[in-house]
């Protein structure tokens, strides 16, 4: 891994011997950059020409881009790597006052303590991870604890979640490579976790939307399919899915888990976290584990997840000590709450500095969301949706993905999340639609510069949009219909959005909508450039980049 970031390359003998189990004395003394993509899977690994990792992120602020991908993943804000430098240098700091576990353990606790405080809860445990995808195993291994022995898996939205979910939900290896450097057979089965599942899909084969009826009917089929056999479930809900779909009904799990209480666990998938506190609050009041990121929504750096404990199953889980199994590849003792000795005793004690780091980063966007008055952060909402339908439909080739209304509008209890902040478009192309292939394609050219990739007679102002680094969601694949395999983009608000448009002074904040909203414009012309110069576009893509952009190499804050 090459240093990216000479701010942070202090030599190792600068910092003192640290003592700690599993702990290199060269760790902490790192560059920051490299640390920040450290303690996760190849999701994470960069590509050496580009710095970018396959999500088109960098672990270092990219003031150029025009981000709006918060469904699939952005780079570190200027604000938030301002902060992880700072919690490295008090990590450092106190590594050698109290000593390394001491110090680590202060601060992780420290963390989990202020997302508590941000989330709002009131007794809830918080179980740390590299990411949403781990999550599911550490809720797996939970929710086999709470419901004793195997269980099989009802995944609600399978085929609107991660791509590694189908090995997750069955307690199998989701990659080569465990967050903590362990190398395992993708799709072999993970020891103590092994299990079954059924998948619930939410769009039908022919690429359209499932009534909620019909979905409802499916999960409960499926719920008492299992129970009847003898076998305990998990129940995998969708929160918010790739294209913002939400299923089962409130009715449904509240069902599921008065007919068959200590038969099925209830676990919400809100990764994509575009859910309000109060909605964390009550699914948590109704016994459900709760997954979380601060990855998604809130813009923090690639990858961070959590799972959310009810107070109820966190009693229970303090007095347990089960035996880690394979999940020991994937977790360390401070994943855990201290409260949880029995656990973490048979977790290893290696330092998972990136994650803790990286979960710093997206406290710090947290915290500058939730300080943006309600009003406006609905207001803004509102009319960011209503500019992006304008965007689209100014455009001869962007043409929305109809989606059927919200399940829910409980002003109340889903605040300003009532509003949609994830719109999928289709791009049309000669007589259909782009395929998922093309789509890809299109997704990594918008995060390119293409201004010489273009003919030398277009306009100065043609070459300053393709030049433009726009990065939006990733390609969704729909199931093949009468016009062949389609696949939809996605533009999507997230939280620094938001709170980057937020100012105290009504000039200022509508200076900063405008922007935001001259941004979207640029994003639908480059994508018109792509379309028109389709051909020449692709020959560029498909050459190998061999050189580092100059001035990213060393990149600092």
């Amino acid at each position: 891994m090459q240093n990216v970031d000479a701010q942070q390359s202090g030599e190792a003998d600068d910092v003192p011997s640290l003592e700690g189990a599993s702990f290199s004395r060269t760790t902490l003394s790192r560059a920051l950059n490299d640390l920040l993509i450290s303690g996760g899977d190849s999701r994470l690994e960069l590509d050496p020409a580009t710095l970018s990792n396959v999500y088109g992120c960098q672990p270092f602020p990219r003031s150029d881009a025009l981000a709006f991908s918060s469904s699939t993943a952005t780079s570190i804000s200027e604000r938030a790597y301002r902060r992880v430098q700072c919690a490295h240098e008090a990590l450092i700091e106190d590594s050698r006052t109290q000593g390394w576990p001491e110090a680590f353990d202060r601060q992780v606790e420290g963390l989990r303590r202020a997302l508590e405080t941000c989330f709002e809860l009131d007794g809830s445990a918080i179980v740390l991870s590299p990411s949403g995808t781990d999550s599911q195993l550490h809720t797996l291994f939970l929710a086999r604890q709470i419901l004793g022995g195997p269980v099989t898996t009802v995944i609600v939205g399978a085929d609107q979640t991660g791509s590694g979910t189908a090995f997750t939900c069955r307690g199998q290896h989701f990659s080569a490579r465990t967050a903590l450097g362990t190398a395992v057979a993708k799709g072999a089965p993970i020891e103590e976790l092994a299990g079954d599942s059924i998948a619930i899909a939410l769009l039908t084969p022919e690429g359209t939307v499932r009534t909620a009826d019909e979905v409802d009917g499916a999960v409960i089929g499926a719920v008492a399919g299992q129970v009847g056999a003898g076998r305990k479930v998990v129940l995998h809900a969708m929160e918010s899915s790739k294209l913002g779909l939400r299923a089962p009904s409130d009715e449904c799990l509240k069902g599921i888990a008065r007919t068959w209480p200590g038969a099925v666990q209830i676990m919400i998938d809100a990764c994509q976290m575009r859910i309000s506190r109060p909605r964390i609050r009550q699914y948590l009041a109704q016994g459900y584990i709760v997954l979380v990121t601060g990855s998604k929504f809130f813009t923090g750096p690639p990858f961070c997840g959590a799972s959310l404990v009810p107070a109820s199953l966190a009693a229970r889980l303090a007095a347990m000590k089960p035996a880690a199994g394979g999940l020991a590849g994937y977790a360390t003792r401070w994943d855990f709450p201290a409260a949880w000795r029995g656990i973490r005793s048979g977790f290893a004690a290696p330092a998972n500095i990136g994650q803790w780091l990286r979960w710093t980063a997206a406290l710090e966007e947290m915290r500058a969301y939730y300080a943006v008055p309600p009003d406006f952060r609905r207001s803004l909402l509102v009319r960011l949706e209503e500019t992006i339908g304008r965007v689209r439909a100014s455009s001869a080739i962007l043409e929305p993905f109809v989606l059927p209304p919200q399940p829910r509008a409980d002003a109340a209890l889903d605040e300003e999340l009532t509003v949609r902040t994830v719109f999928p478009f289709l791009v049309k192309h000669q007589e259909g639609h782009l395929g998922y292939d093309d789509a890809v394609l299109v997704y990594r050219a918008l995060n390119r510069d293409l201004s010489g990739a273009l003919p030398g007679h277009e306009t100065p102002d043609t070459l300053q949009i393709a030049a433009a680094l726009c990065h939006i969601g990733q390609p969704v694949k729909l199931p093949a219909g009468q016009d062949g395999p389609k696949a939809v983009l996605r533009l999507c608000v997230g939280a620094r959005t938001v709170s980057e448009a937020w100012s105290s002074e009504p000039g200022e904040a509508e200076r900063n909508i405008a922007a935001i909203a001259g941004q979207l414009s640029t994003i639908a012309a480059k994508l018109e450039i792509i379309m028109r110069h389709f051909d020449a576009v692709r020959r560029v893509l498909e050459q190998p980049v061999t050189a580092t952009p100059p001035g990213l190499l060393r990149r600092t804050a």
